[in-house]
């Protein structure tokens, strides 16, 4: 049991549809029910990094399939315990930029904020992971087509167009070309950290945020669920301090965990660490 100085504050529904794109829903309520006529409950998560104690408080406890959109490793304490959780429960997962590095040990081609970040924890990662582990990493799909229903769904962690590395936040412009060089009722990314739901044409393009190192001023794990045509953005608390006291027994420079640390407290982009001269 958490108490409350172990929990994050706060927790909400973010989205649900609305009667601006009531069209589109209904369309889709329709395709995704199953086919014995009951409906399809699908969780979707993204970008955990390392982050065990937000995985295991994840809420949702009955579902048809779960969807990981990568970012298993790095940032976080428990690379390891994350990918078995991963093998074991997830129905369907796409390859991350952080999971491509840890698989083949090259640079994850993070933003100046998290280089530092990434090189540090990347280490770590590769050496308490198995080697079954990070061929596991290695060997993921960049992207995934499935079917649910009638329902046709594009799984990627960045953008179609650059699956890995690509950074497409909700406002870019650019996503009238990702929709456009797929062919899919829903596109879902992750990689940004921030949860969001947009609709490009006939596209319903879905982030579910990131599970382990939410990007929303806010320290809640973010989550999505597709449910008889509903979209829903969810956001939890989580055993917050067990994963800061996981960072502080990670063999990394103490400046490095405090910045992992205020990203977990707060939300935001961490200020670039500076080394001592």
């Amino acid at each position: 049991m958490m108490t409350p100085d172990e929990r994050a504050s706060g927790s909400r529904l973010l989205i649900e549809p609305t009667p601006t794109n009531l069209e589109s829903i209904q369309k889709a309520r329709l395709l995704t029910r199953a086919s014995n006529g009951g409906s399809v409950k699908i969780v979707i998560i993204s970008d955990i990094h390392a982050n065990l104690a937000a995985l295991q408080s994840l809420p949702e406890r009955q579902y048809d399939q779960l969807w990981c959109i990568g970012d298993l490793v790095d940032y976080g304490p428990n690379p390891q315990e994350v990918v078995e959780w991963v093998r074991a429960n997830a129905t369907v997962v796409v390859r991350g930029n952080h999971d491509h590095a840890a698989g083949f040990s090259v640079d994850p081609q993070c933003s100046a904020p998290y280089k530092r970040l990434a090189a540090e924890t990347l280490r770590l990662t590769m050496q308490v992971c198995t080697s079954e582990d990070l061929n596991y990493l290695k060997n993921l799909p960049v992207y995934r087509e499935v079917s649910v229903g009638s329902t046709r769904f594009y799984l990627v962690h960045a953008m179609p167009t650059d699956p890995l590395f690509g950074y497409c936040p909700e406002v870019s412009q650019s996503w009238r070309e990702q929709v456009n060089s797929v062919d899919a009722d829903v596109l879902v990314v992750g990689h940004t950290h921030t949860p969001f739901v947009r609709q490009e044409g006939k596209t319903t393009i879905l982030n579910p945020g990131s599970l382990g190192q939410p990007k929303t001023g806010r320290p809640l794990a973010c989550y999505a669920v597709w449910e008889d045509g509903r979209i829903f953005l969810q956001e939890y608390e989580y055993p917050i301090n067990e994963t800061i006291r996981g960072i502080r027994a990670m063999p990394i420079p103490p400046e490095d965990q405090d910045a992992l640390i205020t990203v977990l407290r707060t939300g935001k982009v961490p200020a670039p660490v500076t080394p001592d001269l």
